[in-house]
């Protein structure tokens, strides 16, 4: 039996109060995107009932089925969606598309899990439990167990519909991409960026992407693994900007002019300062990084608080308590992590001391910085982008 809806649940948007109307029509308007962009002919519309939305697949949809579920597993802000088959609010005909549906598969026992949103049904929702129930026993034999089955058929009646399905695919969760403003994103080549990026956009946030580099006095690989993952990251976020910033022009002014143990964090606060500048033109609220405390030289408490000093936006950092290894997890998990581990050429191992300072004075660094015409040196850097857009 070919489900001809997806019911698409969210979470939290249900607690927005007077907002949730804004919160559920950006979901809404992402579900479509992310159908449109690899399958546009496959639904008929996207709607919102009570406490859900739904998406209503034509035929070519239905046979499409796997893709779009693949698809709607990385659209932040669903906490679970279940492909479904729509029918009458008629007790006989949810009964006979019950029986239908659970007279297939391998499985001993099973229950029935009903929600009544819509009042106006005659038959509540443990009553209705008990006599679809009541069926499924008399046609299949299977036995009922209510703590631990091995299939569950669920009925929601809502919005004048009844909505039968078996299983609930897990989504990410957190908010639909979009309803908390616009971030800019330090993407390295790295595992830790991208990862950050993810919980970024997991919280609602649309991010631009920034990735500095050292071309040519490195190779372009850690350039091109950053396209990769921006087309991995799309799947939670459909359309990306991403800024190429040659820092090379930078550091080798700071190798000359400045003591080497510092280095590392003038970089940074380069870095940042040029991320401000984009983010000002854009109309971003925040920095991102993949810092996690005390992982390298750059990370310590100290050198944290020298490189933020830099700017007057936050930065924020969603990996700051992680450690390598919970971030290597979720790298996998969002597969980004095989392009990480790919060979390239780091800017900030570009001309790196043997011995960096880790717990740096703000008064020693601005000492360094005094030597060095920061306005000209961002100019340049931001005059000298390459814009780059995915879609």
């Amino acid at each position: 039996m070919k489900p001809d809806v997806i019911l698409c649940h969210y979470g939290e948007i249900g607690l927005k109060g007077k907002n949730r109307s804004y919160f559920e029509k950006k979901l809404q308007e992402n579900l479509r995107k992310t159908i449109k962009r690899s399958l546009p002919d496959s639904y008929a519309s996207v709607d919102r009932l009570y406490g859900r939305l739904i998406v209503r697949l034509n035929e070519q949809g239905q046979n499409e089925i796997s893709t779009i579920i693949a698809l709607l597993k990385n659209v932040c802000g669903l906490v679970y969606f279940a492909p479904a088959v729509q029918t009458a609010q008629d007790m006989g005909v949810i009964t006979e598309l019950a029986v239908e549906m659970m007279s297939s598969g391998d499985y001993k026992t099973f229950r029935v899990t009903s929600r009544r949103t819509d009042k106006d049904f005659h038959v509540g929702s443990q009553k209705m439990n008990e006599d679809v129930g009541a069926a499924i026993i008399e046609t299949t034999g299977k036995g009922v167990n209510l703590g631990n089955p091995d299939k569950t058929c669920f009925i929601d009646v809502v919005d004048g519909k009844a909505f039968l399905y078996t299983e609930k695919i897990q989504g990410q969760g957190g908010l639909p991409v979009g309803v908390s403003g616009k971030v800019v994103s330090l993407l390295s080549g790295g595992i830790d960026s991208p990862v950050s990026s993810y919980y970024v956009m997991k919280r609602g946030a649309v991010a631009v992407f920034v990735h500095f580099h050292s071309v040519p006095y490195t190779n372009e690989a850690s350039i091109e693994k950053v396209r990769e993952m921006i087309e991995v990251l799309q799947s939670f976020q459909q359309r990306a900007i991403l800024y190429l910033i040659k820092l090379a022009p930078i550091q080798k002014v700071i190798m000359t002019d400045t003591e080497p143990k510092y280095r590392v964090i003038l970089y940074r606060r380069f870095m940042v300062r040029i991320a401000e500048a984009i983010a000002h033109k854009i109309k971003a609220k925040a920095l991102i990084t993949g810092d996690s405390l005390g992982q390298v030289a750059s990370q310590t408490l100290e050198n944290i608080s020298v490189i933020e000093e830099a700017i007057s936006i936050p930065i924020l950092r969603p990996l700051i308590g992680f450690d390598k290894l919970e971030i290597i997890d979720k790298a996998k998990e969002i597969n980004t992590y095989d392009i990480s581990i790919l060979p390239d050429q780091d800017c900030c191992s570009l001309f790196t001391p043997k011995h960096p300072a880790t717990k740096a004075r703000l008064k020693n660094v601005l000492v360094e910085e005094k030597k060095l015409n920061v306005r000209e040196l961002v100019k340049t850097a931001l005059d000298s982008a390459v814009i780059e857009t995915f879609n």
